[in-house]
């Protein structure tokens, strides 16, 4: 890790090196950020555990899951998976709320940087928790997806609706999957110097070894945190402020979502940065990032047809995770109190399986119409 470590605070250095371009260019004076990273987790063993799982989640033992099966036309194969809430192939289309537990994250490196969620950050005027808490991943308000209105939602409960829309579009409003949150007190870790660093540009940020951070969250944070409530019903959601992860592919992961099984029974979680230094930007990309994907992967095993070589893919991937193949590309913006949001544009269900025409809102293969083809296949 002391490697990772030395590299992280090394390109940080370059990138203040460059400040000056930084503020310059392009000459519409547009910040240039650096694109993020999102790690791709696994749950360990499994596929071998998916028949226990959807039994637990039969009887109501763990989150509502719902079971598709489809056949892509690429390759005439049988792909199925599970996704977080019910079906919306069939009849009795309803709202299934999901118990999810926002849990900022304050950390306390080795120098003496604090980087704390519910302190008031001077780079973003407020709390970074305040402006989570408003925001449209858990507030609602009416979305218009690819020229279509799917109505009023949060957003990824708003997309979740547009990915099945023509299936959906005949129950009117009844089909959604809110997530019903509750505020947790945040928790403080200590970060090990060999384990994280920090470095500042406009506001500071630091860095951390993803597999420390999720031995962490697996073997202490969560069984700490069920006295409060969060189990395997529920959705944990740690918060971080400026602080991206690090892997031996480099620093700049902000997010991802994990699955494992305490005591034989599924526990899903997820982890957003909220970048406020001047590296990224996006502000609530990443969380739209990781519970969209969440939301349609939960358990890290659903398969796809092979697409790649877009977004921060390069090569091939053969998995439903709906945020990469377009990270980096945002909704169009949205306001709600005093901030103006900038979530990330989603990928359609129809894209991964080469379903044409798409069942998504519009006919399109994203959420804002980035992709209104499916994509090739890969390599």
């Amino acid at each position: 890790m002391k490697r990772l470590l030395v590299r992280f605070l090394t390109t940080s250095l370059l990138c203040l090196a460059a400040a000056a371009g930084y503020a310059q260019t392009p000459a519409d004076g547009t910040p240039q950020r650096w694109t993020p990273r999102y790690k791709v987790m696994h749950m360990k063993n499994g596929h071998a555990l998916i028949p226990a799982i959807r039994r637990q989640a039969a009887a109501g033992a763990t989150i509502p899951l719902w079971n598709y099966s489809v056949v892509s036309p690429l390759d005439h194969l049988t792909y199925t998976g599970q996704m977080v809430g019910r079906s919306p192939f069939y009849h009795g289309f309803r709202s299934t709320s999901i118990q999810s537990f926002l849990i900022p994250v304050r950390f306390v490196f080795s120098d003496g940087t604090v980087l704390d969620p519910t302190v008031s950050n001077a780079c973003l005027g407020a709390t970074t928790l305040s402006v989570v808490q408003n925001s449209p991943i858990f507030q609602t308000t009416d979305w218009v997806m690819n020229g279509v209105d799917v109505g009023t939602a949060q957003y990824i409960d708003g997309f979740q609706r547009a990915n099945f829309w023509n299936k959906v579009s005949v129950a009117g409003n009844s089909y959604h999957n809110p997530l019903a949150v509750t505020t947790l007190a945040k928790i403080s870790v200590t970060v090990p110097a060999a384990d994280g660093a920090t470095t500042a540009f406009f506001c500071n940020e630091g860095g951390i070894d993803i597999n420390w951070w999720d031995a962490l969250v697996e073997n202490t944070i969560l069984p700490s945190l069920v006295s409060k409530g969060v189990g395997p019903t529920s959705v944990p959601i740690f918060l971080f402020d400026s602080v991206e992860m690090c892997d031996v592919g480099g620093c700049g992961i902000l997010g991802y979502h994990n699955a494992f099984t305490p005591g034989g029974v599924l526990q899903t979680y997820s982890v957003s940065d909220f970048d406020n230094s001047g590296f990224y930007g996006g502000d609530i990309s990443v969380l739209a990032h990781e519970v969209g994907e969440w939301m349609d992967d939960p358990l890290t095993t659903n398969p796809t047809p092979a697409w790649g070589n877009i977004g921060q893919v390069a090569g091939c991937q053969n998995n439903l995770e709906v945020g990469d193949p377009l990270t980096g590309t945002f909704f169009p913006a949205v306001t709600l109190g005093n901030f103006t949001y900038d979530p990330q544009e989603l990928v359609f269900f129809s894209w991964f399986f080469r379903q044409s025409p798409s069942i998504g809102a519009g006919g399109a293969f994203s959420n804002n119409g980035s992709f209104n083809t499916s994509p090739p296949s890969c390599p």
